[in-house]
């Protein structure tokens, strides 16, 4: 009986499904975008976490370690902050945004340099260079779709967005942690590549979610926007 009243409560509606958001969908995503990109040391503890089971990941093979990293990385807010800073032209927002995000990144590449230095590995036998090789403008759509995806699902209640953040996780945290084993064995070709495929997925990722915030109408939160980036500097002043 309670799992049939959490499947009525829980279930999609029709609204669910339309490219709208209410007021209370916008700033209840704002309000969490904003709060689970903050840098606090519980973030940069997943983050690191996540990297770690990643490069172990691509250094042994294992596919089931490659999504279990996937599945705690929590680098989709980050993205989906800077996207909305982009939205609504907002320079403090945007500032505060790319700043989360490079430190996730180098955080994320410090790790994977880390493990680099530690383990036994031929970087040029790694499975995943073989799809770096194929990467192209076409490929772009990938991102796009995931940070559409994301978007969509985490501005919508009743939706799982679950599996939307690790389809943006699979084009961000694999070349990040190819990327430090690169520098730890001093593969630097190898680096440009896989900082290449970082770049052009990290573009389609903001391109996709910010398709979907423009289309959803996201521009008219920024007064709920700016006033969460406030909130956390005060309490990050404390």
């Amino acid at each position: 009986m309670k799992l049939l009243n959490f499947l009525k409560v829980n279930r999609a509606t029709p609204h669910d499904y339309a490219f709208s958001a209410t007021k209370e969908e916008r700033d209840e995503l704002c309000q969490t975008i904003i709060t689970t990109s903050s840098p606090q040391p519980g973030f940069y503890f997943l983050l690191a976490i996540s990297t770690i089971i990643v490069a172990v990941g691509l250094i042994k093979s294992n596919l089931i370690l490659l999504i279990g990293g996937m599945l705690v990385a929590p680098l989709l807010s980050p993205i989906l902050s800077l996207s909305l800073a982009i939205l609504i032209l907002d320079f403090k927002v945007f500032w505060r945004s790319i700043t989360v995000f490079v430190l996730s990144a180098l955080a994320s590449l410090f790790v994977a340099v880390i493990i680099g230095l530690v383990s036994d590995f031929n970087l040029t036998e790694l499975n995943y260079l073989i799809l770096m090789e194929d990467v192209g403008l076409v490929t772009m759509l990938i991102p796009m779709a995931a940070g559409a995806a994301a978007s969509f699902t985490w501005a919508k209640k009743n939706l799982s967005g679950a599996l939307a953040g690790v389809a943006v996780t699979v084009t961000l945290l694999p070349p990040l942690a190819v990327m430090g084993l690169a520098i730890a064995v001093k593969d630097y070709e190898i680096f440009m590549t896989a900082l290449g495929v970082y770049g052009l997925n990290v573009s389609g990722i903001i391109v996709g979610s910010l398709f979907i915030f423009l289309v959803m109408g996201f521009y008219r939160a920024e007064k709920i926007i700016v006033k969460q980036i406030e909130i956390e500097n005060r309490e990050n002043n404390k």
